[in-house]
């Protein structure tokens, strides 16, 4: 009778939710079998106690626990930052609230609230208006307000101080345990011995008529249905009291109220997933799971008759005290327990059960039908799910198996090469029973034969009929291929040790490291359908395009090591079965990998957290991996074999984003904030950093680049971590993105602007005044040593200013007095002489041109007494030169530019005798036609050039002074360096020459009044 009344009241339950019938589902909720399992335990960075978790709208996971605030990104825990003096009043935390604004909320155990923002503490407690006692729970009503469930009361936030919520709102409890907000805006309320809730905009909380117990629990799920789970009636779903259903106390009771409640359930925390199931924690018991929630009618007190599934401590969870729940972004249900973390992630492979991965005979795959024949020492079956997998007749223990294009099974055992054919398996070759062989490569080809490369026994072919040809020519001293294919045009491929031959009848191609191949030992090999090579080996993966290969090494993804299988799906995809699982390279990332050099293409790795048990199945014959006719990969791997239906293989599309977490300078740490400044001297950073993302976090990868140094982006792999030294003062931008497990790239960059302070002397002012300052010096010394130059000059002239006036004082107190005395002495002996007299004619004409001697004298004497003298002197001196050289056929000027001045005599006499050999030069040398002679009195300096168009002065002239016995060119050169000036010689290719003497004006020029 009890039976039948409870059936009768889940029919009535089914008829009152009628109205709101639970979302379907698509496909159905997989079993808790199907999810991995990951964990983080104590030793391993978690921490202790996790009470409560809390995932922030960027996909941060934040734990509260005995130990502190604690946040986690999927690889590491770290504590909540604190500023510089804050500190909690306790650290053992019950509640946790994240707010949209970065706001976090936390209950304290011992009693109060605190609100942290920005790395500050602000403290709530009875004080501000909140109840006593532990706070539990919080939750944002749907206008915004903040509520919070303590042990002894329930309160609201108005923004400055808790209100505490009594009998004057209809809340009849003195205490909370949980508070909650569904998706229809409807605040529940569970005290400690009824539960109300509060509609949208009203004031007054209505009560449900549910008499409960201390510690309930409330979850909403994806129909609508509030579940609630307490000590009295266990965990059930309840009737829609907003929607109008009587409340509990106007309606009769489950007869299961009043009996025997051991056998119903309990939960200390609740949450639907996305797929519709209910996940349960219990603590002392472990994680519950019930996959269809949707069809448990209401008011239903949940038993282990209902399909409940249990993962608990002795299945791997860290411990059976559990308490928190929460899902992640990526679908992946997060469980908190005393002794670390938990994360349930649905796999993506499923594994052929009945295997045992401790199987030393290893295991093996070949297509059979529409599904694939599995191996494993004595054991096979044949599988196409959904059907279940079936036991197949084997004799004999097959480690190696493969099926040709015509439909043949080629097998390796120990004592040769095995053929199944139209349902007859025979020995198509025998190993000698005094040699133990090792096939070492197997692949059929296209005509029902087959190559074979077995240690001791070398390299040859099995053809249809079963008779074997050994091909010497394989056999590279000894060296045996260890990857093996023949292609769609009848080629067949031998991969060694980076060396790729190809044989086409009996044309033998070499293809290897000087064409790019750099993967090791081979160790299998794929012929897609556009013809190009693809060759795995233990040290990386290459494709070939018969030219040159393109190459992945270890050194840039360890992802494409140690790869014993690679297919080609319909939509032109590589899935590779390697040393880290299962790789997928999509088409559009095979067309852009570059036609030479290396590459870094974006990939998909799948691993043990999808479900593949183990790696790729390492020195084996045949390839691991296969396709199937429904396109369905099956790998073999060293735990056991799995399949993938690419098809319908879920990926995550979720462009993630990257926190930056800080920066560490100078042993110190910086909070990642605007208007950050690293102290002068600075030269150093490593700036940290984390992928927004928890479903496989350790598999995201980053690139970076720091505006100023890097020219480029940086790819750092999975490093969370950028570090720079040599840096200098100034401005920097840190910009930082991410890829999630997936491999999908992300556009938006997390950047951090910072500055490096600068010492007074690193300042752009101190540069400036520093640079200032030295070309000042620079000029100044410049200025200086001019100066120095021309008083030198200077002295030299005034020392032969005074040695010329010496000379002419000489001259007129010696010479020419004694000349002029001997000149009177003669006219005195001639006019003793009769007039007529021819000899005193002759004598008399004599004196005549010794007093002209005398007067030249004197002017010369004059001349040398005469310190300066117009600069038109020297022109009317070149010219007269010129003049006198002058001859038919040549045109000869003299031009004159600038306002002349008084030129230093000295000067005069040297530009004299240089412009006198430079016109020498030009009319008995030169050949010219035109000769120009410039003066140019310039500001800064004085010009003399003599320009001509003959034949030129050879360039070994200029260089040596001239030629070998004539001293023309040097002495020009010795007088323009004896007047501190500057001689140079021009003669063009074309011939004419240009002698150019510049002098510094300030050696030149003589002032007027000078005396």
């Amino acid at each position: 009778m009890r039976f039948a009344d409870r059936l009768l009241l889940w029919l009535a339950a089914a008829l009152l939710v009628g109205a709101a019938p639970a979302l379907s589902q698509a496909q159905p909720a997989r079993p808790l079998a199907d999810f991995a399992h990951a964990r983080w335990m104590v030793d391993q960075g978690a921490p202790a106690d996790i009470w409560t978790l809390a995932l922030s709208p960027s996909g941060v996971l934040w734990l509260g626990t005995g130990q502190g605030l604690y946040r986690f990104d999927g690889v590491r825990f770290e504590p909540y930052p604190l500023r510089e003096g804050e500190r909690l009043a306790s650290n053992n935390i019950n509640a946790l609230h994240l707010e949209a604004n970065g706001d976090i909320w936390i209950g304290l155990f011992a009693g109060g609230a605190v609100r942290l923002r920005d790395g500050r503490i602000t403290a709530f407690n009875e004080g501000q208006g909140l109840p006593g006692g532990r706070v539990l729970r919080f939750a944002r009503g749907a206008d915004g307000v903040l509520w919070a469930a303590a042990g002894e009361g329930l309160a609201r936030f108005d923004g400055q101080r808790w209100q505490r919520i009594g009998r004057e709102r209809g809340y009849q409890d003195e205490g909370a345990d949980y508070v909650f907000t569904d998706r229809r805006g409807n605040l529940w309320v569970a005290g400690i011995q009824r539960l109300y809730w509060l509609p949208p905009g009203e004031t007054q909380f209505r009560d449900t008529g549910e008499v409960i117990s201390r510690n309930a629990v409330l979850v909403e799920d994806r129909a609508g249905r509030v579940w609630m789970s307490e000590g009295l009636r266990g965990i059930r779903p309840l009737p829609d009291y907003p929607g109008g259903a009587p409340t509990a106390s106007s309606r009769q009771l489950p007869p299961a109220f009043n009996g025997d409640q051991s056998h119903e359930l309990r939960a200390k925390q609740l949450l639907f997933a996305d797929d519709g199931s209910l996940w349960m924690t219990q603590a002392g018991v472990g994680v519950r799971r019930v996959r269809e929630a949707a069809s448990v009618p209401t008011d239903h007190s949940l038993t282990e008759a209902d399909g409940v599934e249990l993962f608990a401590r002795r299945d791997g969870l860290p411990a059976n005290v559990v308490v928190p729940l929460v899902q992640g972004m990526d679908g992946e249900v997060w469980v908190g327990s005393n002794h670390g973390l938990s994360s349930f992630r649905l796999q993506r492979l499923q594994r052929l059960q009945g295997f045992d991965s401790s199987e030393p005979a290893g295991f093996a795959v070949a297509l059979a039908g529409d599904g694939v024949l599995a191996l494993s020492g004595r054991r096979a079956l044949t599988w196409s799910p959904p059907r279940p997998p079936e036991p197949a007749p084997v004799e004999r223990e097959f480690r190696a198996a493969v099926r040709d294009a015509t439909g043949t099974l080629w097998l390796v055992h120990g004592d040769g090469v095995w053929r199944e054919r139209e349902g007859r398996r025979e020995r198509v070759w025998l190993y000698e029973q005094r040699r133990q062989y090792v096939a070492k490569a197997l692949a059929p080809d296209q005509k029902g034969g087959a190559w074979v490369a077995a240690q001791g026994a070398g390299v040859f072919r099995i053809d249809a009929d079963g008779s074997t040809h050994r091909e010497p020519r394989l056999e590279l001293q000894g060296n045996l291929p260890t990857a093996i294919v023949v292609a769609a045009d009848g080629t067949a491929w031998f991969a060694y040790d980076d060396l790729l031959l190809s044989l086409k009848g009996a044309e033998l191609r070499r293809h290897g490291a000087a064409q790019g191949l750099h993967v090791g030992r081979a160790t299998t090999l794929l012929v897609d359908r556009r013809g190009q090579v693809y060759v795995g080996g233990e040290a990386g993966f290459a494709r070939f395009d018969g030219r040159q290969f393109v190459t992945l090494t270890n050194e840039q993804e360890d992802v494409f090591t140690h790869v014993t299988g690679v297919v080609e799906s319909a939509s032109g995809d590589l899935w590779l079965n390697g040393g880290r699982g299962l790789v997928q390279l999509a088409a559009r990332e095979l067309a852009a990998l570059p036609a030479s050099g290396q590459a870094r293409p974006n990939y998909r790795l799948l691993d043990w957290r999808d479900g593949l048990p183990g790696i790729a199945l390492q020195a084996t014959p045949v390839p691991t991996l296969v396709v199937d006719a429904q396109q369905r990969l099956w790998a073999a791997t060293n735990g056991g074999v799995a399949w993938l239906d690419t098809a319908h293989v879920t990926r995550s599309e979720r462009a993630i984003g990257v926190d930056i977490l800080g920066l560490r300078a100078a042993d110190r740490s910086f909070r990642p904030e605007a208007g950050l400044t690293l102290p002068a001297g600075t030269r150093a950073a490593v700036i940290r950093y984390s992928a927004l993302t928890l479903a496989a976090a350790d598999r995201a990868r980053f690139r970076y680049r720091l505006d100023g140094v890097d020219t480029d982006w940086q790819d750092a792999d999975t490093r969370r971590e950028a570090a720079y030294a040599n840096l200098g003062p100034g401005d920097y931008r840190f910009r930082v993105v991410a890829a999630n497990a997936d491999g999908v790239w992300s556009t938006r960059e997390a950047t951090l602007d910072f500055r490096i302070a600068a010492y007074a002397w690193q300042t752009r002012g101190f540069v400036l005044a520093c640079t200032l300052l030295a070309l000042a010096l620079v000029a100044g010394t410049y200025l200086l040593r001019t100066r120095a130059l021309a008083a030198h000059v200077r002295r030299e002239l005034e020392a032969r200013h005074r040695e010329r006036e010496r000379i002419a004082r000489e001259l007129h107190d010696t010479l020419l007095q004694s000349t002029q005395g001997l000149i009177l002495h003669i006219q005195g002996v001639a006019s003793s002489m009769p007039a007529v007299d021819p000899t005193r004619q002759r004598i008399e004409a004599l004196l005549d041109r010794a007093d002209q001697v005398v007067i030249e004298a004197r002017e010369r004497v004059l001349d040398l007494r005469t310190l300066q003298a117009d600069g038109t002197e020297l022109l009317d001196s070149l010219r007269s030169v010129g003049e006198e050289l002058h001859r038919e056929g040549v045109d000869f000027q003299v031009v004159s530019h600038g306002t002349p001045r008084p030129l230093d005599r000295t000067v005069i006499d040297q530009l004299g005798c240089i412009g006198l050999e430079a016109l020498r030069n030009a009319f008995a040398h030169a050949q010219a036609t035109t000769i120009h002679v410039e003066v140019s009195f310039g500001a800064q300096e004085f010009q003399l050039s003599i320009r001509d168009n003959g034949v030129g002065l050879p360039a070994a002239w200029q260089m040596d002074g001239g030629r070998e016995g004539h001293w023309g060119l040097a002495g020009m050169r010795e007088r323009a360096k004896q007047i501190g000036a500057r001689l140079t010689f021009n003669s063009g290719a074309e011939g004419g020459t240009t002698v150019e003497v510049r002098v510094p004006g300030r050696v030149a020029y003589v002032a007027v009044d000078r005396p």
